[in-house]
């Protein structure tokens, strides 16, 4: 039978069974005695599982779920959707780094598909002051948020979803931490940053600026008042290259210091050459930032291009808005003129050794290559430590971080720290914005644990999505997904199990950006976002990996007709196991491995 004549049939009849069809002519007799799945061994069953880029995303976003809500539409509810997962998709759609698009499976096919714009047009399609619908009442606990940045945000957001009363300190005037003032205008615009805090503030979350904990209020007298305290004060003391003449000149500082200092709008002379020292993404924001005050901008950077911690797409923009680079090369002195401004920096050629205890080639001194770069200016950014004075000894601290457990718990000896909780980039993980999100809502997860007198370890084992540390603040809260079906959050849909014969290679919607020129006049934003058109088409793109979209195909290649689907607006399919051989064709033919087959003995039930 072909194709089509399968596909007819399945549109032409709509039956429960192979008992539907009519006894035809009872003298000449049916087969529909014989029950032929009892040959079977195996059975298909109909099992969502987690999509690549979900198990790649640090904050486990149910991505390919609020795409097909987008597919709809329906724009409001796609937004809520994500903000299940991950609450601010207006700012991670405009500067997370896209570990759920390195991780496509689409890629495999043609190109990935564009999710970071795709968050953005989501998040802003509602207002991010507009109120959360449903909040819980107050459950009788409350938390301390020390630090207003993505972890501390984060934290507060699910926290109050939890039903604590949530009051976060911020030492500087304006709400956002190193969103605010360690993001460049152009790449985060602060008037998103601010809505998201009226959001917040529109939850019943008390916002605290200008208030220093240590300086203000003792971090003591904090955990006495609250049951528990969350620290996420970031990373926000850069660190010394620890050469002659570093601390002598005030047009020598660390490219943090310019970011703040331009966020807070002060007046920043630099002259006309610059020299950023350093490879990561705050040397690449710096320099940026540096070209749009008029500067002649260099990097200066030890290691390859191909050891750059800096994201690809941000160098690569700021190589086309002019910005010099000059790799292998290590600063070794910084030359003053008589009048204490900067002249120049003594350079050294460098190569690359065996790898260190990062993973990348340790870069080593070539000996007898020294060069000269002059310099009006040098901005510093070879990396970041947390402040640890406020601590006041409550808890054990490490090299550049705060030792925790897997449910974010400060390590201490003292009872009186029982309760404080830390996260972002202040503990051991990557020092990115997601990362940081993830952080406070698996935080909020585990005191909420501790509240109830959960084992956190069993219910982190429950809630854990796919293969990476994400875990899902959905499955905790027993909210309905997408599709209302049996869902496997361990198994994880790669590139073999999609069967890319169903489908069609699209070139990815085209981004719109202003050229370089433009670009580097000023700090605004260069991107205007996708049009609903266009996010509408970037969607479609969307393989929804591991999830049903019900395309048929599983009841149109089935043998025994036992696949059946679901009638009066029910989603989804059935088996009709008195005839399922457990042949395998639907599992075969799913193109998004939708279904498993599994032994004789597995429930067929959620």
């Amino acid at each position: 039978m072909t194709l089509k004549k399968r596909s007819e049939l399945a549109a032409n009849f709509e039956f429960k069974s192979w008992r539907d069809f009519p006894a035809m002519n009872a003298s000449v007799g049916n087969m529909l005695h014989n029950l032929t799945g009892g040959w079977r061994y195996i059975k298909p069953l109909y099992e969502d599982k987690v999509p690549a880029c979900q198990s790649a995303c640090p904050a486990g976003n149910d991505i390919e779920g609020w795409i097909k809500i987008v597919q709809k539409g329906d724009y409001e509810k796609a937004y809520w959707h994500l903000k299940r997962e991950q609450p601010f998709p207006a700012i991670l759609g405009r500067v997370c780094f896209q570990f759920c698009e390195n991780a496509c499976n689409r890629a495999g096919f043609d190109q990935s598909v564009n999710i970071k714009e795709m968050e953005r047009f989501v998040g802003d399609r509602v207002a991010a002051a507009h109120p959360y619908p449903d909040l819980p009442q107050f459950n009788g606990k409350s938390i301390a948020v020390v630090g207003s940045g993505p972890a501390g945000m984060s934290l507060a957001y699910f926290g109050r979803l939890l039903g604590f009363k949530i009051t976060v300190f911020e030492k500087l005037p304006q709400m956002g931490g190193l969103l605010r003032v360690g993001i460049p205008a152009f790449r985060l615009p602060r008037e998103i940053v601010q809505a998201q805090f009226e959001g917040l503030a529109g939850m019943g979350i008390t916002l605290r600026p200008a208030t220093a904990i240590g300086p203000d209020i003792p971090l003591t007298a904090l955990r006495d008042e609250f049951d528990y305290v969350f620290l996420a004060t970031g990373s926000h003391d850069s660190l010394k290259l620890r050469i002659e003449g570093e601390d002598c000149c005030r047009r020598i500082m660390s490219g943090l210091a310019l970011l703040h200092h331009i966020a807070m709008q002060d007046k920043v002379e630099l002259g006309e050459k610059v020299v950023v020292i350093g490879g990561g993404n705050t040397a690449i924001d710096a320099a940026r930032t540096a070209l749009r005050l008029g500067c002649d901008v260099t990097v200066i950077y030890r290691r390859s291009p191909e050891e750059m911690p800096a994201h690809t797409d941000e160098v690569e923009l700021a190589r086309e808005e002019g910005v010099n680079f000059r790799f292998l090369a290590a600063v070794e002195e910084i030359k003053l003129a008589d009048d204490g401004t900067v002249r120049k920096l003594v350079c050294c050629k460098m190569q690359l050794g065996p790898p260190d205890e990062s993973g990348r080639r340790r870069p080593v001194r070539m000996q007898g290559t020294q060069f000269e770069v002059s310099a009006d200016s040098v901005l510093t950014a070879i990396g970041e430590a947390p402040e640890f004075d406020y601590l006041s000894g409550l808890v054990k601290t490490g090299k550049r971080i705060v030792p925790v457990d897997k449910g974010l718990r400060a390590v201490a000896d003292q009872v009186r720290a029982a309760g404080i909780f830390a996260g972002g980039d202040m503990i051991d993980i990557p020092h990115t914005v997601v990362h940081a999100v993830a952080a406070g809502k698996r935080a909020a997860i585990a005191m909420d644990c501790d509240r109830k007198g959960s084992d956190y370890k069993r219910v982190l084992s429950e809630i854990a999505v796919g293969d990476g540390a994400a875990v899902s603040f959905s499955k905790y809260m027993g909210w309905q997904p997408v599709n209302p079906v049996r869902r496997d959050f361990k198994q994880v849909v790669g590139r073999e199990d999609i069967v890319y014969d169903y489908f069609q290679k699209t070139p990815p919607v085209e981004k719109k950006i202003l050229s370089s020129a433009e670009r580097k006049k000023s700090f605004k934003a260069y991107s205007p976002g996708f049009s609903e058109d266009k996010a509408g088409r970037e969607a479609a793109r969307c393989l929804h990996c591991g999830r049903c979209t019900e395309c048929d195909n599983c009841l149109i290649f089935c043998p025994d007709m036992s696949v059946l689907k679901q009638r009066n607006g029910v989603f989804g399919y059935s088996f009709d196991y008195d005839y399922c051989k457990g042949c395998g064709i639907c599992f075969s033919e799913c193109p998004r491995h939708a279904i498993t087959m599994v032994d004789e003995e597995t429930p067929v039930g959620e």
